[in-house]
């Protein structure tokens, strides 16, 4: 698709959406879509602290995040996979489980060598679908000061252990940047977190950044940029909203990204709950005003 004078694809996080969506998406000719994996099976209750790291409550957030039960996991998505793949697309990325339960920078050793080894599974049952990119969220918040060596020398190690996993299947792991206190919330760390676990590729969330300008981002990463989450805030927390709707600088992201020699897709990671109901119309007429602000 033609975005300001580059030809780019149009990508869309399906995660969220029921299975009709994808052939609309489809239909206004996005072709790149990326599927989460829960980290949770549905009506599973996960009210503790997922801060203490005792081994009991360590326990009890593997249990509710229900690994050991990644095949349930990844079949709640399979129905968005197939309609994907009646258009003759594949599933672009896969967005590895993330929040309570799915730490790869756990403080524990032992808890960060379980939580690899489910990712790991997860990444064996989603190899079929062929997907390009694996994103990863390098840590649980949040993250103390006295914590964070220690957390991102596990981070860096998951990272690297996993990125070569995935390589046996022809696919990178992407770490995304992360906001508030998570490791990669800005580009200095996310680029020493990268180069440290082998040059793993970025994630570039465009909605993350809360400490930085995007073109600061980009001109520090822009080359490690292999896929986008693509959404508008306020610049005061993440919100994923609407192209337009907060202070994203939309004609500066594209120039500067494809400037740089990006040619991955334009993949928007939107909420419905923040949004109110959007369809594949309102997602591609919104960001086209955005370009010409």
């Amino acid at each position: 698709m033609k975005i300001l004078d580059y030809d780019a694809p149009l990508g869309i996080s399906i995660t969220g959406h029921p299975v009709e969506a994808v052939h609309d998406f489809v239909a206004y000719g996005f072709t790149h879509f990326e599927v989460g994996i829960p980290a949770a099976l549905p009506g599973t209750a996960r009210g503790f602290d997922k801060y203490d790291y005792s081994p009991e409550v360590t326990a009890a957030a593997a249990r509710l995040a229900c690994r050991g039960q990644e095949q349930r996991l990844v079949a709640l998505k399979q129905p968005l996979v197939d309609a994907i793949e009646q258009h003759k697309l594949r599933v672009w990325s896969v967005h590895l489980p993330f929040g309570t339960g799915w730490d790869i920078a756990h403080w524990l050793e032992s808890e960060r060598d379980a939580v690899c080894t489910s990712l790991k599974r997860v990444i064996d049952l989603t190899a079929g679908w062929k997907p390009r990119v694996y994103v990863l969220h390098g840590c649980l918040e949040p993250v103390s000061d006295a914590e964070r060596p220690v957390r991102i020398a596990r981070s860096i190690r998951s990272l690297k252990e996993l990125d070569a996993y995935a390589a046996q299947y022809g696919a990178r792991v992407a770490l995304e940047n992360l906001p508030r206190s998570c490791l990669a919330n800005c580009s200095l760390e996310t680029r020493a977190m990268a180069q440290a676990a082998d040059d793993v590729p970025i994630c570039f969330d465009v909605n993350h950044l809360l400490g930085e300008d995007h073109a600061a981002f980009i001109d520090a990463l822009a080359e490690r940029v292999i896929t986008t989450h693509l959404s508008d805030y306020d610049g005061i927390d993440e919100r994923h909203w609407l192209p337009g709707a907060g202070i994203v600088p939309w004609k500066l992201v594209v120039e500067r990204l494809m400037a740089s020699g990006y040619r991955g897709p334009f993949l928007f990671e939107l909420r419905s709950g923040e949004n109110g109901p959007y369809d594949a119309r309102t997602v591609l007429d919104r960001f086209i005003s955005a370009l010409q602000q």
